[in-house]
């Protein structure tokens, strides 16, 4: 069976290298598949199996089999797609199922907020929200109000409560990767990690310890037990 023996820093040089070979705004991809294909095979495109960073979906088997030969090893066997996927998964790259899945994910999630949006009671939660913690970002300290929302910790959906201690203030793009787990908030310490792979703007924040403004609140026991009940979700 073929061994991958490929770092992190493999894989991202296999994808920077990729990004130079950008042509038509295909990002490189239409280059990987045709000089990373399979050995001795012909190029076939994935439908399954892709790793994001920085906003961008990449193949995993070819980007595996550039990254493994940047490593030192050449490809000459073809390992079926879940052994790339674990190997990228370990090296902490988020990985999804196809860039259609994504869409569709991200359409849902859209969806998902615009009901919530829609129901009498979020007026009152925003202005609760901003209130208890003032208009500003928790985690970027934007002060932008008409980019600011009020997120909840725990979803209403999954059950939580419009009390303003299940909220918090957030910017809108970082409110959506808190939803969809991307970017979260650790309740010992405080601290917000961002998934590997997020652009840079984003993975700027990961690290960010929060724990000297949410220590003022005053509430920093309620959102503890609020972020815990949206970890067992």
């Amino acid at each position: 069976m073929a061994e991958l023996i490929f770092r992190r820093e493999h894989a991202e040089e296999a994808i920077r290298q990729t990004i130079g070979q950008a042509r038509d705004n295909d990002n490189g991809l239409g280059w990987l598949y045709n000089t990373h294909r399979k050995p001795g095979g012909q190029m076939r495109k994935s439908s399954t199996g892709f790793l994001m960073y920085e906003g961008v979906a990449y193949p995993v088997k070819p980007l595996g089999r550039f990254a493994n030969a940047l490593a030192g090893r050449p490809m000459k066997e073809n390992p079926i797609t879940n052994v790339f996927r674990d190997r990228f998964a370990k090296l902490k790259f988020r990985l999804i199922d196809s860039p259609e899945a994504e869409a569709e994910q991200a359409v849902e999630r859209q969806r998902k907020l615009a009901q919530v949006l829609a129901r009498p009671q979020q007026a009152k939660f925003r202005r609760e929200v901003f209130m208890l913690w003032g208009a500003r970002c928790l985690i970027t300290k934007c002060e932008t109000l008409s980019a600011l929302e009020a997120a909840h910790i725990h979803r209403v959906s999954d059950g939580g409560s419009d009390d303003p201690w299940n909220g918090i203030p957030l910017r809108a793009d970082i409110h959506r990767l808190f939803d969809a787990n991307l970017i979260t908030l650790s309740s010992e310490g405080w601290i917000v990690t961002v998934t590997d792979g997020e652009p840079s703007h984003y993975r700027k924040f990961h690290g960010r310890s929060l724990a000297k403004r949410i220590g003022k609140s005053g509430r920093a026991p309620d959102l503890a037990a609020m972020l815990r009940e949206r970890d067992v979700r």
